[in-house]
């Protein structure tokens, strides 16, 4: 029995001892992260080589689809309109003794390419208007007016008290756009409405509405006794299981207030709307409240956090506060969830009063802005922040003139929404941006698959002299002219130039005064917009000097044709000459090769292989 013993206690030893040796490796797996980034990709990941952590331990990476991330975690592709999930294996070696790797894995979910080119704003512009309006934007916080300034839905053709208040929208993804509003005249007083008015459209033109009043639709009932029903808003949950087995309804939300005691101040109430979106399915249920009144609430779902954020209006006592939970509700719909309740400090970067929080993503950005109404001081105040919990003052947008909102709703538009809107509702001072989407770099599961961004698309404007401003790419002047360089878009972010005689600049508009033979050749510019894509432009100039005659290096068809193709090929695809995918690279014979670069720019080549 002790020789037993020893032989087992010394057996024993040798496991404790490798498990000692092992323990940093194994403490070197697991405090290997990517963070939350992974669960909504927008950008590059930066993939470590070697944990040093506790020890030197090498790392490799491969991608379980290098369509949509390569190896090295550089995005390579995105579906339109949705995410893809990509398994990222990390392989970590102990070179030591005892040798071994072990592996690691992440689901990496690369964000869906938005279609999408502008910003729509809805809104009301004053107590003695209370219809809707609409303005547009190219980068979601500078807007002009649509329809000549002019209302675009009536009041008093939906509503049943003349009014229209605090206009929400919600872009759906079985095709609807829905609108709530608060159905109320402020000249009858602020304890006067009654109800809301619920409008759906396939095209934010052409409404269908319908109106809620409380007194009749809950009779006998304490919602029937309400003298505030104000700022609905509408959340898509695509977890409400319908009749037919389809998932997704519009779950509407807004605060009650009753004179007969059962909601002694305004607390925040959900129901689901019907199929059609002309009724609410059930009796209001409770929500949320902070044991104060509590309105103009605006919810968002973050996939990088996975939390529903909620922000509102601290009612009486000012101040914009938010509360976040894991789910919309529970108990199968019933209930509302279990908020964390957080508000330490307001969010608003003000001092001024502030009504009427509103809560967008910026186009293909990570980029949340918190708006307010800072009303006594006729401006909107725009903030970003990238978690929903850190915010920052961008800028205040004077609201004067034919442009003064009060709460509404900002959401994304496509270059084709933008021109039907602008053609209903003429709208003769915007120039729409328009972001393209990507070229095409594959297909999955029937899914087109584009590149990771688009370059926003240059207007060469240019001037020469006195003259008008005039778009072209091929332009032949004098010598001793002044030729002004002022391509669009006029608010882009970030430019970069450079041409003949040592030109470069980092501005938008650019002058070259008294020009001679010097000046002639290609000028190239470069814009890097919001989302860090790059579009490139060449100006071709040529200055009529016969003492300084220029001579065009460029020759050749195919360089002329692909002069606009710059940047960094991130991957070649192959295939024969009717279009048929190759595995790989033909030994012989000739061939077509699909090069896609980081600009989201695409070059065919047509190679010849021989033996």
């Amino acid at each position: 029995m002790h020789r037993i013993f020893i032989m087992t206690f010394i057996a024993l030893g040798s496991v404790f001892a490798q498990e000692v040796v092992l323990a940093p490796f194994i403490q070197a797996i697991n405090d290997l992260q990517l963070g939350n980034e992974i669960n909504d990709l927008y950008t590059d990941l930066e993939l470590p080589d070697t944990i040093s952590t506790y020890g030197h331990y090498p790392v490799t990476w491969e991608s379980s689809d290098t369509l949509f991330l390569g190896h090295d975690g550089h995005v390579n592709g995105r579906l339109v309109g949705e995410n893809h999930e990509v398994i990222l294996t990390a392989s970590i070696t102990d070179v030591e003794a005892p040798y071994r790797t072990e592996k690691k894995q992440f689901a990496v979910s690369i964000h869906g390419y938005e279609p999408y080119s502008n910003y729509l704003f809805a809104y009301f512009p004053s107590n003695d208007n209370e219809n809707i309006y609409y303005a547009l934007s190219n980068d979601g916080y500078n807007f002009t007016p649509m329809n000549n300034g002019k209302r675009v839905v009536a009041a008093d053709t939906v509503s049943i008290k003349k009014g229209l208040r605090d206009p929400h929208v919600l872009r759906a993804p079985n095709g609807w756009f829905y609108m709530v509003n608060t159905d109320m005249k402020s000249a009858e007083g602020w304890a006067s409405n009654r109800g809301m008015v619920l409008m759906r459209s396939r095209d934010l033109i052409n409404w269908e509405h319908s109106t809620i009043h409380f007194p009749e639709r809950y009779k006998g009932k304490n919602f029937a006794n309400v003298t505030r029903v104000w700022a609905p808003e509408t959340f898509w949950d695509d977890t409400y299981e319908n009749k037919d087995g389809t998932k997704g309804r519009p779950l509407v939300y807004f605060s009650l207030l009753t004179n007969d005691g059962t909601i002694a101040y305004d607390k925040v109430y959900f129901a689901y709307a019907n199929e059609n979106f002309t009724d609410l399915e059930s009796d209001p249920i409770h929500f949320f409240d902070r044991g104060k009144s509590t309105i103009d609430m605006d919810i968002v779902y973050n996939p990088v956090d996975k939390f529903y954020h909620a922000f509102y209006k601290n009612e009486g006592d000012g101040g914009i506060c938010k509360v976040r939970a894991q789910s919309l509700t529970s108990s199968n719909h019933t209930k509302a969830p279990s908020w964390l309740y957080q508000c330490k400090s307001a969010l608003q970067q003000t001092t001024e009063a502030v009504e009427g929080a509103g809560v967008f993503k910026l186009i293909n950005q990570n980029s949340w802005i918190l708006m307010y109404d800072c009303y006594m001081n006729g401006h909107y105040q725009f903030t970003s922040s990238t978690d929903l919990e850190n915010f920052k003052f961008v800028q205040d947008t004077k609201t004067s003139g034919a442009f003064t909102p009060r709460h509404g709703t900002i959401i994304p538009v496509s270059a084709e929404e933008t021109a039907k809107l602008m053609k209903a509702f003429p709208t003769p001072d915007f120039e729409p941006r328009v972001i393209e989407i990507p070229d095409s770099i594959g297909v999955c599961d029937g899914k087109k698959v584009v590149a990771p961004c688009s370059g926003t698309k240059i207007t060469p404007y240019i001037k020469v002299d006195d003259g008008g401003w005039s778009e072209t790419l091929d332009l032949k002047v004098a010598k001793g002219a002044t030729v002004q360089f002022g391509p669009h878009p006029w608010d882009g972010k970030v430019w970069s130039w450079e041409g003949p005689n040592g030109f470069k600049s980092t501005t938008r508009e650019n002058s070259l005064k008294n020009v001679d033979g010097d000046f002639s050749g290609y000028y190239t510019v470069v814009y890097t917009n919001e989302t860090g894509c790059k579009s490139r432009a060449r100006i071709k100039l040529v200055v009529d000097d016969p003492d300084k005659p220029f001579v065009d290096t460029v020759t050749t068809a195919v360089s002329a044709r692909y002069s606009d193709i710059h940047g960094k090929p991130m991957r070649s695809l192959y295939y024969d000459m009717l279009g048929n995918h190759l595995k790989g690279i033909p030994q012989n014979g000739i061939y077509l090769r699909k090069s896609i670069y980081d600009t989201g720019k695409v070059k065919i080549d047509v190679i010849r292989n021989r033996k």
